[in-house]
């Protein structure tokens, strides 16, 4: 009886070493700094021909997250955008934002995000990082015509071509707008239910590639509206994760439990829109 006490003790205690490891862990990622906030103020760019770059300064002393783009991975071969920040939600800068010299259009919203535990975003880091999980050694596709699921959700030729023709060595940040399909009597609650499942899946297979989660949160309030974006204006979520090399994503779709879930992505997702964009 005492060997098992002092098993079921060692036990513990190891369970609370993993933990406290995970919390640690979890606590230096780069969504750290984010998530201080239960709100924050997304903003994208494009620069005119001005050279006049004041306003962006200012956004970028302040931001907690700040990225010049890419290229468009997903939805359009033309991003439009130049550069994109969050910043906290107490901020003055947005104000005139919009009619600042150097700015040739601005989209601004106030997100809510969502919140992830910061041990689980440690144990999934940690995974990695001790080769429990592992990117797949797998051919990556080298045309669309190969990757599952419906068309105007996947990459474009052009994205994939992009992806492909980069620095292996370049860190990225898919930047994802989302729009998830209503009902007849107009809810997206259960759209967001069948995308959330595939968000389990997709959220393990970034971590398993040796990518990490940024921030991820619902549109509240729409408060400067783009005026040159191709797509809908009012996306319902956006969100971003970090991911080793610019293919690291094209890599996930070698993982069964996320392939099993792209239908769930396909019933919930009406479009998106997807951006690779660089931390500056």
């Amino acid at each position: 009886m005492q060997i098992f006490v002092k098993l079921l003790g060692g036990l513990a205690a190891l369970v609370l070493i993993v933990a406290a490891a995970a919390w640690i862990v979890g606590a230096r990622q780069p969504s750290h700094a984010i998530y201080e906030h239960d709100r924050v103020i997304f903003v994208a760019v494009r620069q005119d021909q001005s050279g006049d770059t004041a306003a962006i300064a200012d956004l970028a002393r302040n931001a907690l997250w700040k990225a010049d783009t890419l290229f468009a991975f997903i939805g359009t071969n033309e991003a439009n955008w130049s550069q994109f920040f969050l910043l906290a939600p107490d901020t003055a800068l947005i104000a005139d934002l919009g009619v600042q010299p150097g700015l040739a259009d601005v989209y601004a919203a106030e997100v809510e995000l969502t919140k992830v535990p910061t041990a689980l975003l440690g144990f999934l880091r940690m995974q990695h990082l001790l080769g429990i999980t592992q990117r797949p050694q797998g051919a990556l596709p080298a045309s669309i015509d190969v990757v599952e699921g419906r068309s105007e959700i996947l990459p474009s030729q052009d994205g994939l071509e992009a992806a492909l023709a980069q620095d292996p060595a370049t860190q990225v940040t898919m930047l994802n707008y989302l729009e998830y399909f209503a009902d007849d009597n107009g809810s997206k609650a259960q759209a967001r239910a069948d995308y959330g499942r595939y968000g389990v899946e997709a959220f393990k297979a970034v971590h398993a590639v040796g990518g990490q989660f940024l921030f991820a949160g619902e549109v509240k309030s729409v408060l400067i509206p783009a005026q040159q974006e191709p797509m809908p204006i009012k996306w319902d979520d956006v969100a971003a994760m970090i991911y080793p090399d610019p293919t690291a994503i094209l890599a996930m779709e070698q993982f069964e439990d996320y392939t099993r879930a792209l239908g769930d992505r396909d019933k919930g997702l009406e479009r998106t829109r997807i951006i690779a964009t660089q931390t500056f």
